[in-house]
């Protein structure tokens, strides 16, 4: 088996219909491990990924997400590859973001509509500030060096982000691999992940003026991350009473 795919899914039907047919397409031998959270056993991703982590008997790891679909037949197989020849500490993944771009980058794909072109490119790597947790790998020394932090990332988000940072903070890199996939959700900003923005913030301020998300790029002072989230909050109070009153 050439890698250890892990994925936590609480939805059987999208996990089969989107994942699962993706990679029956591949035709290479991975190890799949699937981790079942229809019954929410696991309170936060880290705890479920560590659980999938445990039942690996490869040296690569590779952590999906059920609604992700691989559009390449060759895009696993490259994405695998990319981390065998790799150095030991470096995290790969499909999509990030770059310091100083606003716009996240990755030749990927989003929404509820499968979107089936694939786009001609350079299958160089390149080097980028934080990595999507939709598609993300490493070589299982590398995650021993920096593993998952479940008192800072104790919910459903920002737990790749947080171990780009930290490799990054001890001098290794992160880099964006050229794999086509389509992704059928968009992401969504919860109460729970602004406040695991603070923590991420609070934990790494010392050592980066930014903090670089898919999601955000904020700096990383205690002023700036604490106005961000109130204000993030008074906008959806606001949105919450405007939808009520169209309700009326």
């Amino acid at each position: 088996m050439l890698a250890s795919v892990i994925c936590v899914y609480n939805d059987s039907h999208v996990l089969n219909e989107q994942l699962l047919k993706s990679i029956n397409i591949q035709k290479i031998d991975v190890e799949l491990i699937l981790v079942d959270n229809t019954k929410q056993t696991y309170k936060s991703a880290v705890d479920a990924l560590e659980y999938g982590i445990s039942l690996c008997n490869t040296d690569i790891l590779i952590f999906l997400h059920q609604d992700v679909f691989i559009k390449d037949s060759n895009g696993l197989l490259h994405f695998i590859n990319t981390i065998k020849n790799g150095e030991k500490g470096d995290i790969f993944g499909i999509a990030g973001s770059v310091e100083c771009e606003k716009k996240n980058v990755g030749l990927y794909t989003s929404g509820e509509k499968y979107i089936d072109n694939l786009i001609e490119c350079d299958w160089s790597i390149r080097k980028v500030a934080c990595l999507d947790e939709c598609m993300f790998g490493m070589r299982k020394d590398t995650y021993y060096l920096h593993p998952f932090n479940k008192n800072i990332c104790d919910n459903w988000h920002l737990y790749c982000a947080e171990m780009c940072l930290h490799a990054r903070r001890d001098g290794y890199g992160v880099w964006l691999v050229p794999v086509q996939i389509h992704h059928y959700s968009n992401g969504k900003i919860s109460k729970e992940y602004m406040r695991c923005l603070k923590r991420v913030a609070c934990e790494y301020r010392k050592d980066f003026k930014y903090i670089w998300t898919t999601a955000y790029k904020v700096r990383s002072s205690k002023i700036y991350v604490n106005a961000l989230v109130t204000l993030w909050g008074l906008n959806r109070i606001i949105k919450n009473l405007c939808f009520c009153e169209s309700e009326k």
